[in-house]
This record gives C-alpha cells, structure tokens and sequence, in this order.
C-alpha cells in the first residue's frame, strides 16, 4: 500500500512539474505539486495516523478521480445526428496570436463536422486576451476558412472571455439570424463537453455535442482545471 502511494506521489510531482515547465499552467501544476508533496508526508506518517484519517485520504483522492473518468466518459460520446442549423465552436485561448493544441484539436473537429453537414453556421467564440492582436474567434475563423469553410458561414462572437460569455454573447448574435429558434451543437474538447453543455442548457439552449479529443500532453492540466470550473459552474451559475 505504501509503495503505491509513493508511486501515485512521485506521478503527481511529475504531472505538476510537466503543467508548470511546458504549459503554463501554474493553477494545474500547483494543484498536482501539492497533491504530490501531501502523499509523501502521509506515506511518512502513515502507521502514526487513526484509520479515520486513512478513510478522509481515500475520498480527497478518489473523487477527483471518479470526475475525471465522467468528464472524460461523457465528452466522448457524441450525441449530434449533424442536422443542426447552429455549431457552437468554443474557444480555448491563443499564445502569441497562435492557436495552441487544444483549441486546434476543437478546429480540426469542426472541420469534420462540416463535412457532414455544410449548412450550418458556425459560431467561432473567444474575445482578446492578454498582449493579442487579434481577437481568439478571428483567429479561430482564419482557420477554419482555410480548411474549406465559406466565410460566409462564420460569425464571429469576439466579446467572450468565458464559457458562459460565449453562449451568452453568440446567442444574442443568432436570434438575428433565427428569429424562429434554432438547433444547435457544441464542439469543444471531450474535458469541457460537460460544463459547457450544463451552461448552455441553464441560459435556454438545448445542444447536442461533438467533443474533440484532447492532446495527450495537455490532460494533466486541462483536467485538473476542469473539475474545479465544474464545481465553481455547480455554485456559482446555476
């Protein structure tokens, strides 16, 4: 049993050093750092501590755990029939005006989606961040016009700097466009399918989804993050 807490610490430390050095992601790699440093202390101590406290570590571990395998399980099963009026493509930030891995997974999917249905228009969602030039959905745009989307098929909601700004903004934009309704699918990453469906469905939406899949190199990260946003979506936007 020790062994295997060790192993499980030295795993964290490494995930948390892998988010921290080549991604950026400070939260993330904190989270895993002190994930990891915990489980060393507690395999030290671990014959002096009460089997209360055995209990505590096993459901402070276990259910981040349990979310991961949801959020991973419920992104991968993709529910559109690719009928939809409306594809909600949401963003995922830019570097340096460059689109990084993650959102090019979700561009490369809209890509596929388009070759099953070519009617749709396409909502490419995602404002400026920090030192851009140019807005995220532009960005996102360029892309997919390049991959053989008509620009006449994309509308740019550049106001977002949230999920739930993306919705919010883009449905604004579409009831000029459908006065009448409309149906509508999401393609993000298979980790943020969940949340983002639970959002759009809380301001009125009803999608179906197309969930891309997430660069290997990236899970760590993008995880950890994720079932933090999806317990702040549960208390704070409902």
């Amino acid at each position: 049993m020790r062994k295997l807490i060790l192993v499980i610490s030295v795993i964290l430390i490494l995930l948390g050093l892998n988010s921290l050095i080549f991604h950026d992601q400070i939260f993330a790699g904190m989270i895993y750092l002190s994930a990891g440093v915990i489980l060393i202390i507690y395999d030290i101590v671990f014959t002096k501590v009460k089997r209360l406290v055995h209990f505590a570590m096993g459901i402070l571990y276990f259910i981040p755990i349990l979310m991961v395998g949801f959020l991973a399980i419920y992104g991968s099963n993709h529910t559109t029939d690719f009928t939809e009026n409306v594809v909600f493509v949401l963003g995922a930030g830019l570097r340096d005006d460059e689109i990084l891995p993650t959102l090019e997974a979700r561009l490369n999917q809209t890509l596929l989606y388009f070759e099953q249905n070519s009617d749709a228009i396409f909502v490419v969602c995602g404002g400026y961040g920090e030192d851009q030039t140019i807005s995220e959905a532009r960005a996102m745009a360029d892309f997919l016009v390049a991959g053989g989307i008509p620009y006449v098929q994309i509308i740019l909601e550049d106001a977002s700097t949230s999920t739930y700004e993306n919705f919010y903004f883009a449905m604004a934009l579409l009831n000029e466009h459908f006065p009448d309704g409309f149906s509508s699918v999401i393609i993000t990453n298979n980790f943020h399918i969940y949340r983002s469906g639970f959002i759009a469905r809380h301001l009125g939406l009803d999608p179906t989804h197309f969930g891309a899949p997430t660069p290997i190199r990236t899970l760590g990260g993008n995880y950890i993050r994720e079932i933090f946003a999806v317990i702040n979506t549960w208390l704070f936007q409902t």
